[in-house]
């Protein structure tokens, strides 16, 4: 492959366990030339309290500061990697993130970041076997919530399983993967302990699945760009699903809330700010007030936005 990546940094997703990413930053290091990297981790923090363990907080505090400690280690055993590989110690960066779902925390950092190349595993090297696809839900859920502008590489046992192109169309995620396996290969939906450990509480997931459905609705009434309707979908008005039925303009941190409609995540903090325990849409007494990312609408919004840069937000 042999890329060169002058201006740009080539982020490396790794985990806290040297052994299962070492293959995945090795394939970066030997198949890019790379001038600046940036290790992307997401830290789960440890769950237990005082209540549940029967441990004084003092022991839980001691138990916490050893596991950021192993993970800081863990990183700069990357870093090392990296510099014997003739990787300047000042061109290798790291950008952590604090989280209890590994897949949302890597899509939140590739926003925060603006990424744009990223390399990570496509599931643990022990799950390898040729011509498989992408088994990890992690690296799933960073495929399918993304935003399009971000070109990934999914690596196992320093293979090359999936390139998923970065582009501003506004198809399907998955509709860009290059495949390296067999077309009839159906992917395995096998997991890791670790990923058990880390994946949301169903009431969660289900709130995601959701987001998903309503994002697939706009792109499938989104107009499709040809030279007779070209100038028409630049006149167009944005997608009613763009826009918070709060403030009533285009959001640019779209939220779910416990009622599964959307909200610009300021507009729906400062209703229950203000003491609403109600649906500002349907007048429903909501259950709680938990919030979730709908990173697949704000994707959608961004890439809009993008093909019609005459229409302001502000």
């Amino acid at each position: 492959m042999g890329e060169t990546f002058h201006n740009e940094t080539i982020y490396v997703a790794v985990s806290q366990d040297v052994r299962e990413c070492k293959s995945t930053l090795l394939w970066t290091l030997r198949n890019f030339h790379v001038k600046k990297l940036c290790l992307l981790h997401v830290h789960i923090p440890f769950s237990l309290t005082a209540s549940s363990s029967g441990l004084e907080e003092s022991e839980i505090d001691a138990i916490q500061e050893s596991i950021v400690k192993t993970a800081h280690d863990s990183l700069h055993k990357y870093r090392d990697i990296c510099t014997n590989k003739r990787v300047k110690e000042e061109n290798v960066d790291i950008s952590w993130f604090s989280g209890y779902s590994v897949g949302e925390g890597i899509v939140e950092l590739i926003y925060q970041n603006n990424i744009t190349k990223l390399v990570m595993g496509a599931a643990a090297d022990p799950h390898y076997s040729r011509g498989m696809s992408i088994t990890s839900r992690k690296a799933e859920y960073v495929s399918q919530h993304a935003p399009h502008s971000c070109k990934m590489w999914f690596i196992c046992k320093g293979k090359l399983i999936k390139t998923q192109e970065g582009s501003f169309d506004l198809g399907y995620p998955s509709d860009s993967f290059s495949e390296f396996s067999s077309s009839d290969h159906k992917p395995s939906r096998g997991r890791t302990r670790e990923e058990h450990e880390t994946t949301p509480p169903k009431e969660h997931s289900e709130r995601i699945v959701e987001t998903d459905e309503a994002s697939k609705r706009v792109r499938k009434e989104e107009p499709k760009r040809t030279k007779s309707n070209e100038n028409k979908v630049d006149s167009d008005k944005p997608h009613p699903d763009f826009i918070c039925p709060i403030s009533m303009e285009i959001m640019k941190d779209p939220h779910v809330a416990a009622d599964g409609h959307t909200y610009e995540a300021n507009e729906i903090r400062t209703w229950f700010s203000g003491g609403h325990r109600t649906s500002p849409k349907t007048g429903a007494r909501l259950p709680n007030h938990n919030l979730t990312p709908n990173y697949t609408l704000r994707s959608v919004i961004n890439d809009w936005l993008l093909q019609h840069p005459n229409h302001r937000t502000d």
